[in-house]
């Protein structure tokens, strides 16, 4: 990496996704999040999987959710159809473990019950990159970061000169979509905007099994802006900044006492409503000087949300600014240290927090990143975070990859990392069925991994991870609908989060590999075993043991290629009593080139129409067919 501005080669790779793969004959994949600063994937020692926007179009998933979902590591529950609450885990750990980036912006909802990310509403409409760092990064990324981390970066130029590209998509639940991009780049300048819109009638969240085709349809719709830029004042400075907005609006089924006995219970007979507005914005100027780089930045981002059942309306409001400083200085060819600072206030509002409740965090980090020969990696990183609510919260990771031959490589990472209540976990309405707990304190977490990396020749790469992560103090939900809870509820409190005392425990291996079958075929994999336990021994909610996708893709001629693509997901544990049938569903999908610049696609999602459930309860996706045109020009 001597020679190479890492600053530079950031945001080349910001906004240039396809470079890390067209470099990787000398460089491999160039990965920005797992070490915060340009390095290569397999020399960080942590599992990271990075996906491309060429990746996206060839799978051609209308969700960001449903492509992750095949990813190492990664676990999807959505309550229905599109637009519906889509929570996402990474190794057992649950949504609220995960830290999610959208083009630098810290993009998690603060009015949420754990300050989750809710991937339901995101397309792949405007997405250019994704790298999903998996195991906890609170050493680098900061608090809540204890699953992983997921930097989403919106489309960018790819090549010099103006470009243009417009997709439009039809097909089943009366779905249609719409995307315009446009992209710029020069030696001073890169510029991209994308705007899209989604609309679907959907399909029942409430639905039963087998599935009953004659529930009314929960509809979505959503339009969504962005925009980058990124100008170089001199070969030294450059600054820029992104924005995006999107306005969102989908039908869910909700609860009702149906029989009279003072149960409510979900069913089909009510359909509520949320209307969701999210804000985010980005500022950032870079510095070198020296064998020193320096990047400043100041974040903003808000969501509104009004969720409407029964005819009320209640309106949830978040805010997060954020202002950050990071710096690379390359004390040797050896040795590299990355430092930095940030701080972070989040203010939620709602009907029982008129006047809104705010938590702030700053932190300090330093990373230490050595390299004694060309086939031995090692990293130190050491943070502190002051909380104000919970005051001094350190954490650190160290991480070794070593290359034991040509084409084997071997790492190893262990971590600390700690999670903060959320706002709604401490101060929540209490009229709701869950109340909130202002005495709840941080949860604390060690991870351990060991893996390798395999390169057969010219013809397969294979990555294996056994994994281990232990917290302590997990907050959980304790009442009527978890009677197992080891904690004591205050007199008088019948629903409320509390820290359970003891250790829950997650086990698991992750396969993965890519075969080339042939010149023009390829075969995809992608395993996860994962056994995740609470302090009794119990098994923890929607953690599946056996997670698998294979994916074959192939060139049928100059023109035609097409893809198959098979999920099977097993072992899964009891929801609130109610057994989870093992399910495996099969997609394919075809593109033709009908000239140089318009392709034609179509996919079929479900082919064999199976009838699954998530969710005890909540509707999927029978065989769906869809037809799509892209122009680039």
């Amino acid at each position: 990496m001597q020679g190479i501005s890492r600053l530079a080669l950031w945001a080349a790779l910001a906004a240039t996704p396809a470079l890390a793969q067209e470099e990787e004959t000398f460089l491999g994949t160039i990965t920005l999040t797992a070490l915060r600063t340009a390095f290569e994937d397999i020399r960080t020692g942590v599992s990271v999987s990075v996906v491309t926007e060429e990746d996206l179009e060839e799978a051609g998933d209308i969700q960001l959710s449903s492509y992750l979902s095949r990813l190492p590591g990664i676990s999807v529950v959505q309550n229905g159809p599109m637009g519906t609450q889509t929570k996402l885990g990474i190794r057992g750990a649950s949504s609220r473990y995960v830290a999610v980036y959208i083009d630098g912006i810290r993009v998690d909802d603060p009015t949420g019950i754990a300050t989750e990310f809710d991937f339901g509403a995101l397309s792949t409409a405007d997405v250019g990159r994704v790298e999903v760092l998996r195991g906890s990064q609170s050493a680098l990324w900061g608090g809540s970061a204890v699953g992983g981390v997921i930097n989403i970066t919106t489309r960018a130029a790819l090549e010099g000169g103006l470009h243009q590209s417009v997709a439009v998509e039809g097909g089943s639940y009366g779905t249609a979509s719409l995307r315009y991009s446009l992209g710029y780049k020069d030696d001073r300048i890169e510029t991209a905007f994308t705007a899209s819109r989604i609309h679907s009638d959907g399909f029942s969240s409430y639905d039963t099994k087998p599935r009953d085709p004659s529930l009314e349809a929960d509809g979505y719709d959503a339009t969504r802006l962005s925009f980058s830029t990124r100008y170089r004042v001199s070969d030294t400075l450059a600054i820029g900044f992104s924005v995006f907005g999107q306005d969102a609006e989908n039908e869910y089924d909700g609860y009702a006492d149906i029989d009279g006995d003072g149960w409510e219970e979900f069913t089909d007979t009510t359909t509520e409503r949320q209307d969701r507005r999210e804000f985010g914005g980005r500022l950032f100027a870079e510095y070198e000087m020296g064998n020193s780089e320096h990047l400043f930045e100041a974040t903003r981002y808000r969501i509104s949300r009004d969720d409407e059942a029964a005819g009320l309306v209640s309106t949830f409001t978040g805010e997060r600014l954020g202002f950050g400083y990071r710096g690379t200085t390359e004390i040797s060819q050896t040795l590299t240290l990355v430092y930095g600072a940030d701080w972070m206030e989040e203010t939620a509002t709602n009907a029982a927090l008129p006047a809104g409740e705010s938590t702030r965090i700053g932190g300090i980090y330093l990373q230490g990143i050595w390299s004694p020969s060309d086939v031995l990696d090692l990293s130190l990183s050491l943070r502190h975070d002051e909380h104000s609510s919970f005051g001094s919260q350190p954490s650190g990771r160290i991480a070794l990859a070593w290359q034991a031959m040509p084409d084997l490589t071997l790492r190893a990472a262990a971590s600390t990392g700690f999670r903060a209540p959320s706002l709604y976990e401490l101060y929540g309405d209490p009229s709701w069925s869950i109340g909130p707990n202002p005495d709840l304190t941080a949860e604390e977490s060690r991870s351990f991994e060991i893996g390798a990396d395999y390169r057969v020749g010219e013809r397969a790469d294979l990555s294996v991870t056994l994994l281990a992560v232990d917290t302590d103090d997990a907050i959980t939900y304790c009442g009527d609908w978890a009677p197992a809870c080891l904690g004591t509820l205050p007199p008088g409190s019948t629903n409320m989060y509390e820290n359970v005392p003891g250790t829950s425990k997650r086990r698991g291996i992750e396969l993965s590999g890519d075969v080339a079958l042939s010149d023009a075929a390829s075969l995809g994999l992608s395993y996860t075993y994962t056994d995740a336990r609470g302090p009794t021994g119990a098994r923890l909610g929607r953690v599946p043991f056996h997670s698998l996708a294979l994916t074959l893709t192939g060139d049928l001629s100059d023109r035609l290629s097409g893809h198959v693509g098979l999920q099977h997901v097993s072992g899964r544990p009891a929801e609130f009593g109610t057994p989870l049938d093992d399910y495996t569903v099969v997609n394919v999908g075809a593109s033709y080139d009908l000239t140089e610049t318009t392709e034609l696609s179509m996919r079929v999602e479900n082919v064999f129409d199976r009838d699954y459930q998530i969710l005890p309860g909540y509707g999927t996706s029978g065989r769906a067919a869809y037809l799509g045109l892209q122009m680039k020009f």
